[in-house]
């Protein structure tokens, strides 16, 4: 299981692109709440449709796709 980052970081409250993303903008972004909710979302567009997760599912299914 992946460690949560304490209350209060930068984790929360804002939209992240993965550090492998390129230039180009064809990436993914992800925004976790403190409510405990998750949201995956398409940069390039990004007021398209949105998946949502709770946080420990999010942070089950990126621990799952490093294996």
């Amino acid at each position: 299981m992946i460690n949560s980052p304490e209350k209060g970081s930068d984790f929360f409250g804002r939209w992240r692109k993965s550090r492998y993303s390129y230039d180009v903008g064809a990436c993914c972004e992800v925004l976790n709440l403190e409510s405990g909710e998750s949201y995956f979302r398409d940069s390039v567009n990004p007021d398209l449709a949105r998946l949502g997760f709770k946080n420990d599912e999010w942070s089950t299914f990126l621990a799952t796709a490093k294996r």
